[in-house]
């Protein structure tokens, strides 16, 4: 008697693709491939929030890279604080000090003789008057600046500034020798300057930027609003091409995505004014996707198939 087994017939091979592939092992390598894309997806996240933790305790707004320049003898030292930054007018708020040689002060300490400092350009464009035998107050001036702020978060502001001081009034009055400084920070901003003590008038470069940790703030929401459109057009297509039972709450969903999208705007630091390159190649944008998206989901709707009775 002769013993017949039977062997399993082998899965017949695709000409067009190939060999078959076993369907558990092609479930498998699908779970790998989404784990890696998950892990990939939170390692940019991380990366993402350590270089903006990074950026902004590196950030130096305290500290302005000055340039020491001694006072002459016999002159005046023009210090100015730096309290706030207006970018939309590209103006600084200054604290305006002085700091007179030893010879201009009277034996009380004050100053002997009145002293006239004039700083320009600045918005109020006159003269700070020092009075005599008093205790020198720092004054305010709001100084000038070039710059455009629709280059946010890059815009960068520069100018010279120069000062004239003279002690005394009218007949009596006498140019001396004279230094500027800036001092004090703003936060969100590097400040830098530089003199030139050689200069036939006293002048000082000035220049300020937005700090790294401010941009990368608010690169990171120009990021966030990138990704809301994104998000819902792969939620949306893959309702539309499935066919599968439509919820309503997924234009609920959309929708909420879209009124959202101008309060992150405004969020941006620095408030950058409406039509700026943010607005014009971000902001509009996400918009119309997400008003299409929206579109979209109500098309995956009405084809959706009716539920069963």
């Amino acid at each position: 008697m002769v013993r017949v087994t039977m062997q399993p017939m082998p899965t017949p091979a695709d000409p067009l693709t190939g060999p078959a592939i076993d369907p558990a092992s092609g479930r498998r390598r699908a779970r790998l491939r989404a784990g890696a894309r998950v892990v990939a997806a939170v390692a940019v996240v991380v990366a993402l929030y350590v270089a903006l933790v990074v950026t902004y305790a590196l950030s130096d707004a305290a500290t302005v890279d000055r340039k020491a320049v001694p006072r002459p003898d016999g002159g005046v030292a023009v210090i100015l604080t730096a309290r706030t930054i207006t970018a939309a007018a590209g103006t600084m708020r200054v604290d305006v000090a002085i700091d007179p040689d030893p010879s201009l002060l009277g034996s009380d300490g004050y100053p002997s003789r009145p002293i006239t400092v004039a700083v320009d350009p600045t918005e109020e464009d006159a003269d700070l008057v020092f009075e005599a035998d008093r205790r020198p107050q720092a004054r305010q001036l709001t100084v000038l600046f070039d710059g455009d702020i629709q280059d946010w978060p890059f815009d960068r502001y520069t100018g010279s500034l120069t000062a004239t001081v003279t002690v005394g009034q009218g007949a009596d009055a006498v140019l001396v020798d004279s230094v500027i400084e800036l001092d004090g920070s703003v936060q969100g901003w590097d400040l830098a300057e530089s003199a030139d003590p050689q200069a036939p008038d006293l002048l000082v470069d000035v220049s300020f930027h937005r700090s790294s940790a401010i941009m990368l703030f608010g690169l990171t929401l120009v990021l966030v609003l990138i990704l809301l459109p994104v998000a819902c057009w792969i939620v949306q297509v893959r309702l539309y091409r499935d066919r599968r039972l439509f919820e309503a709450g997924m234009l609920g969903w959309t929708a909420a995505l879209l009124f959202a999208t101008i309060p992150i705007r405004n969020f941006f630091p620095g408030s950058p004014p409406p039509g700026s390159w943010v607005d014009v190649l971000v902001v509009l944008w996400v918009v119309v996707a997400l008003a299409a998206a929206l579109f979209v989901g109500v098309a995956a709707w009405i084809r959706s198939p009716r539920p069963s009775p």
